[in-house]
């Protein structure tokens, strides 16, 4: 029980003894040391509510002074408090990282060092200095202006990234923070962090990334994750632009589901495939694998997947790689090989050396045709099968055109292993590398002993069957020339004109085969004969023997060259000795004047050639037709021009005009 609790007590039985003393002072009123006793009793209880008064002062007091001591307890902790916020902004404000001022109307009232040292001013040169001055340009500034200004004339802070330039003119990236102080002042406080070195590094790791992104982009083939999930189902996370035109597909199609592209996985390489991807995933081993899929339009494309796998915490398989197309590769290779096997199995030899001419390849005919092995001929020279046949000079040239980039051919003798001769037929030629220098040189070559020899067997064929024509050619012309001596006796003999007539007649028919054998003869070709100058001295000993006839006449030759077979040339030449001898007769009677042409040309009609003869004299009689019937000359030019695939034809006057077009069986003019 408290102290202030018993006084009361105490207080409240005194007023009850003092209540209960006239009662008894009535019943005891003679007595005087009653009177005494009363007085005591009265000081005893003044005494007590004495002490009780000054024990509860005493309480009140002790009360008060422990609140003092706490009130001051909190004081001086307010105190430390209020100086610990004073140092630590007076830190801030002297802070060597965070640059702190205050501006009004865009100039500097004050800044701390850290201001001071990020914009490259010795202490107080700032003072009064624009803030203008510190921003890339005017547009700048302003920009910045018109967005701080509403939102801190609104209470608000207002944060931004800015470029600034510091009095060197170098450039720094802040993050500005700025408050309003006073606005009837305009006076604001700003706060300066300087991030140039993380804008830097940002840039740095941005440059990085688009790097990553445009090499990723511009890989010849798609960079991809490839992830298989425990159940068995995959997707690829991630896949650069590439896969558009490698797989056909968009990334976002496949991120969480592979199908469309397995799905497009060759039939026939599917199980393969699948396959590859389990065991790389069971191993962790790489994934490297040549597979082919097939698109939508039929098209099948070769491609090739390098990738590497790791496994993840929840048992899934992810795979880091590159898939490439590879199928203009593929089919250099197989052009490659079937190239290669084609000089495998070449039946011509087909040697590769380097400039100083050591052999690098041989081909297995090479074997075949000189007994050397491979192995026996690599690094050996290809003098090793000179026979001292080929001439010095040949190797002079063939060297000489080679080393200038040229291609030689020729023929060389060469001695095999075991001995024997044989020739090769080699055409050589110079390699060019990239740059277009001489790298190798490369011979392809065949063995021509048997052809060369089958040659030599059928030139001496040719040499004795050509003595033979030549023999056979000179006995006919000669025995026509007999003959033709003989007809001229029996002219010299008959006293009757129309056997004279008839005799010059199949004389000059005889001596045109004659000319013609002749003219095989001394051309020594005998499968041809150049068809122009053969009619051109026909007509002109023609026109000779038969220019008496008749009076001035002169003979105009139109002749092409050009070169036709035996069964042509001699309808040809009977032809023209025929039409000739027919103008001479009949053409110029009474010593007429005029001229005969005789022309060989070619027609509009490609291939085929007119041989007309014509003249100037008196024209053909009204009863021609009549009489080509009966004519034997004319019966004998209308059967050699059916003889050439033609007919004979008859032009209009005044003078007479004979032609027959044929086609012209060409043989190539003699070297």
């Amino acid at each position: 029980m408290s102290v202030s609790k018993i006084l009361v007590q105490g207080l409240l039985l005194t007023v009850a003894s003092l209540t209960a003393l006239p009662a008894r002072a009535a019943a005891e009123v003679v007595g005087g040391a009653q009177t005494l006793g009363y007085a005591m009793v009265i000081l005893s209880i003044i005494t007590l509510a004495l002490a009780a008064r000054s024990l509860m002062l005493r309480q009140q007091l002790a009360e008060k002074t422990r609140a003092l001591a706490d009130s001051q307890t909190a004081l001086a902790r307010a105190r430390l408090t209020s100086e610990r916020a004073l140092a630590e902004h007076t830190t801030m404000l002297h802070s060597d990282m965070v640059g702190i001022a205050r501006v009004a109307d865009g100039k500097l009232l004050w800044a701390n060092s850290a201001f001071e040292a990020m914009f490259g001013y010795r202490p107080g040169e700032w003072a009064g200095v624009s803030t203008s001055v510190h921003y890339p340009c005017e547009a700048s500034y302003q920009a910045l202006t018109n967005a701080a200004d509403p939102v801190m004339a609104a209470g608000k802070v207002f944060r931004s990234l800015t470029e600034f330039n510091r009095c060197d003119g170098a450039s720094i990236w802040v993050e500005l923070s700025g408050a309003m102080l006073d606005a009837s002042t305009s006076e604001s406080m700003w706060i300066f962090l300087d991030t140039t070195e993380r804008q830097h590094a940002q840039a740095v790791r941005q440059e990085a990334a688009q790097r990553l992104q445009k090499l990723s982009n511009r890989l010849p083939g798609v960079l991809y994750q490839y992830l298989l999930r425990p159940d068995g189902s995959a997707c690829l996370p991630y896949a650069s632009e590439a896969i558009r035109q490698v797989l056909r597909v968009n990334p976002e199609d496949v991120k969480e589901d592979a199908t469309a592209v397995l799905s497009r996985n060759h039939p026939d390489d599917a199980a393969q495939f699948l396959a590859s991807i389990q065991a790389s995933a069971r191993d962790l081993t790489p994934w490297q694998h040549e597979y082919r899929m097939l698109f939508d339009d039929g098209s099948v494309r070769w491609l090739y997947g390098n990738s590497v796998p790791e496994r993840l915490d929840d048992g899934s398989v992810l795979w880091h790689g590159l898939v490439t197309d590879i199928t203009e590769r593929k089919a250099a290779d197989d052009r490659l090989r079937q190239l290669s096997r084609s000089v495998e199995q070449a039946p011509v030899t087909i040697v590769i050396t380097d400039l100083q001419g050591n052999i690098l390849y041989a081909n297995p005919s090479f074997t075949r045709n000189t007994g050397y092995s491979l192995e026996e001929a690599i690094g050996q020279n290809p003098r090793i099968l000179k026979s001292g046949l080929t001439p010095p000079e040949t190797y002079a040239e063939l060297w000489d055109t080679v080393s200038k980039g040229g291609v030689w051919q020729g023929e060389l003798h060469n001695r095999k292993k075991d001995g024997c001769l044989f020739i090769e037929h080699a055409v050589i030629a110079p390699v060019l590398d990239a740059d277009g220098h001489i790298s190798h040189y490369v011979a392809i070559k065949e063995d021509i002993t048997q052809r060369k020899q089958a040659d030599m067997a059928l030139q001496n064929s040719l040499r004795e069957k050509v003595a033979l024509l030549n023999e056979v050619h000179h006995r006919v012309k000669n025995n026509l020339q007999v003959i033709t001596s003989l007809l001229r006796l029996e002219v010299g003999r008959s006293a009757q004109p129309d056997t004279r007539n008839v005799l010059k007649d199949m004389q000059g028919r005889i001596y045109a085969m004659a000319l013609l054998h002749e003219s095989l003869y001394r051309s020594g070709t005998f499968a041809s004969v150049e068809l122009g100058a053969y009619l051109k001295q026909l007509a002109s000993q023609t026109f000779r023997t038969q220019s008496g006839l008749g009076g001035d006449v002169r003979l105009v030759l139109e002749m092409s060259a050009i070169n036709v077979g035996m069964d042509q040339a001699a309808p040809c030449g009977l032809l023209v000795n025929e039409l000739l001898s027919n103008c001479l007769k009949h053409g110029f009677p009474e010593n007429r004047s005029g001229e005969v042409v005789v022309s060989l040309q070619p027609s509009a009609r490609v291939g085929w050639w007119q041989l007309s003869v014509r003249d100037t004299g008196v024209g053909l009689p009204g009863d021609f037709e009549a009489r080509r019937t009966q004519s034997l000359g004319l019966q004998l030019a209308s059967d050699l021009a059916r003889q050439l695939g033609g007919q004979l034809n008859v032009g209009p006057g005044p003078g007479a005009a004979f032609s027959v077009v044929f086609h012209l069986q060409v043989f190539p003019l003699p070297d």
